[in-house]
């Protein structure tokens, strides 16, 4: 018995999930409501949020559509994943929710994830 066949994602769909996970990470009293909050689920910190940019394939999709983005889309993009991943590599793999909320670098990508929400949102594909 072979698998039913599933159609590949659309782009547009693909970059809905981005931009809802770049809004999780601009969502800052979200994050300390709940990755805060003494009945906080096992997926609500810090590093699951960081971990959903590998689930909606950040990576692939810039790299397959870098090409019909605006200069703006591309930077604030590449921005965007330099700042995650430069905090990613000066921390440790256990993020201490109250700590990272506090670090100046975790403001620093929820201001970048709100340009990359403005940049995409309603402007991409750009019209012909």
């Amino acid at each position: 018995m072979t698998p039913p066949k599933i159609p590949p994602i659309t782009p547009q769909l693909w970059l809905a999930n981005i931009l809802d996970v770049a809004e999780a990470f601009a969502d800052s009293k979200e994050q300390e409501s709940r990755w805060l909050a003494s009945d906080s689920l096992a997926w609500e910190r810090p590093e699951e949020l960081i971990n959903s940019l590998d689930d909606v394939a950040v990576d692939e999709f810039m790299s397959k559509f870098v090409g019909s983005f605006s200069d703006q889309q591309v930077r604030t993009m590449h921005d965007f994943r330099r700042k995650v991943d430069v905090f990613c590599e000066s921390t440790p793999q256990w993020l201490d929710p109250a700590q990272t909320l506090a670090d100046p670098r975790w403001h620093s990508i929820q201001e970048t994830a709100v340009a990359l929400v403005a940049a995409f949102k309603g402007r991409w594909p750009a019209e012909p």
